[in-house]
């Protein structure tokens, strides 16, 4: 076993004291870290078991391919990050990662058109995603209770011989020897928790186990990425920060993103929905730039330096395993992240629930602390995955509602009462472009910090029934940019 490479400040985590014996982590991706973040605090030992290597610097890697386009903490993510690891945001900005005021400092084309800028804007970090799980690992490897097992495949669960509860894992180094697999061999545990995402192999290792599989609910947009570092041109001076633009169901599926990261770099996606993927070839890219909603994300990358080649991801669908409605489930197996539900990545939920599952398996390890103070982790299982399954619900139906917008979308159809909340929201989406109130209050519901209930109440309610189409356009950027035929728009304090 090793540990993560990397030295630097940490943070060791304490939330309480462990004493429960061995745990095992399966999957090193941030949901992966989370849980062995959390885990670390109430067990004496964890192992994280990972089929990569980890780099030891922020670099991509194979296992985690979604990592080489834009990522997003939300509001709720930030504040999970640092509580779990204190002085995070800060390392992350040291490190080079800008904060942006949002939407202060961002253009942003929201489906009704342009958003002021209003002030004061909410802060984020904007960061690559290899630099966050780099500074995350980089403080797990400091504690004393935890060790990294690279490089080695989790083939298999082993069970007690009645078959009820989860008693470790069965293992096989990667690489394998000359004539073959390398042997496998198990590692024993008090509670698995599978982090390992959308490819866990958890319901085929139930079925070996005597298990009924989950059932799964798939909505797939077919939306497709394709993303590029750049350097910004030289000289080049804006009152912006970065650039979204979102899609316009159902008639536009096309939208974009440039944030600043560190190295003082660009990074660009390009986002199609319903098979209108971007090309990866670099006139086919550009092209599809100067198609979006606007054309100033074409203007401002055309005359940028390329610092990367341009790569594509397609496995975005929305998934969801329902682990909370099986009749049986074994003790000591705990499943999390994108392993019960991932989400289409365009709407940035993805890490942010992976840290709100670790806040639930935190609160759950309490509770049964509570219950079975000798260290019986008997029902934890369980009510973890209902609890897993109760803080996914509303990003859930976030994403899958706004992907039901586009006919081309599979596994469910919009009914009646998912057409009036577009309706609806359309109009919230509307009052939000140039009212202050409503657009925070929809700030606040998309960074998960506030619940979808939010947007009905009479602040909000009011101006969104008023609001009136006049004076919208999505072509022209309401600010002042760096070239000389784009006009200039005001800045609205609140």
């Amino acid at each position: 076993m090793t540990d993560a490479q990397g030295g630097g400040p940490s943070v060791a985590p304490s939330f309480s004291r462990a004493g429960r014996g061995h745990a095992i982590v399966v999957g090193g991706s941030m949901a992966g870290l989370l849980a062995a973040r959390v885990l670390a605090a109430h067990f004496d030992r964890v192992t994280l078991v990972e089929r990569d290597t980890f780099p030891d610097a922020p670099e991509f890697r194979k296992g985690v391919p979604q990592s080489r386009h834009v990522h997003v903490l939300l509001g709720r993510g930030q504040q999970l990050m640092e509580r779990f690891f204190p002085g995070l945001l800060a390392e992350l900005a040291a490190a080079g990662a800008p904060t942006i005021m949002w939407p202060t400092e961002m253009l942003w084309l929201m489906p009704a058109g342009w958003s002021k800028r209003f002030t004061p804007g909410t802060p984020f970090v904007s960061m690559s995603r290899e630099l966050l799980e780099w500074c995350v690992r980089r403080r797990l490897a400091a504690s004393p209770r935890l060790a990294f097992l690279p490089a080695h495949d989790v083939v298999g669960l082993v069970a007690s011989p009645d078959g009820t509860a989860i008693t470790g894992v069965e293992l096989r180094a990667r690489g394998g020897s000359a004539d073959g697999l390398a042997p496998t061999q198990r590692l024993a545990a008090d509670l698995v928790v599978d982090a390992s995402g959308r490819g866990s192999h958890t319901p085929r290792w139930l079925e070996a186990l005597g298990y009924e599989p989950p059932a799964e609910t798939r909505i797939n947009s077919f939306l497709a990425y394709a993303s590029r570092y750049y350097a910004p041109p030289g000289g080049f001076q804006a009152d912006w920060k970065g650039l979204f633009f979102n899609a316009k169901p159902p008639s536009i599926p096309r939208g974009g993103a440039l944030f600043p990261v560190e190295g003082e770099r660009w990074l660009v996606t390009l986002a199609g929905i319903g098979g209108d993927a971007p090309p990866l070839d670099e006139a086919g890219y550009l092209a599809f730039a100067r198609r979006l909603r606007s054309p100033i994300m074409y203007e401002v990358i055309r005359r940028a330096r390329p610092l990367s080649p341009i790569v594509g991801y397609r496995r975005t669908e929305n998934q969801l395993r329902h682990y909370e409605r099986l009749r049986r489930w074994p003790e000591r197996l705990l499943v999390s992240g994108d392993a019960v539900c991932a989400f289409n990545p365009i709407y940035g939920q993805g890490m942010t629930v992976a840290a709100v599952d670790a806040l639930a398996l935190h609160r759950c390890l309490r509770a049964q602390e509570r219950r079975q103070p000798d260290g019986d982790l008997t029902g934890l299982a369980r009510r973890f995955q209902q609890a897993v399954a109760e803080s996914s619900a509303t990003p859930w139906l976030m994403a899958t509602g706004e992907d039901l917008r586009y006919p081309t979308t599979e596994g469910a159809r919009p009914g009646v009462v998912t057409r009036l909340l577009h309706r609806y929201l359309d109009r919230v989406n509307l009052a939000a472009t140039d009212n202050v109130t409503v657009n925070r209050a929809f700030g606040q519901v998309l960074n998960l910090l506030a619940p979808p209930s939010t947007l009905f109440r009479p602040n909000v309610l009011l101006p969104a029934l008023l609001a009136a189409r006049d004076g919208h356009d999505d072509g022209v950027p309401p600010t002042t940019t760096p070239f000389p035929d784009q006009p200039a728009l005001e800045v609205v304090s609140a």
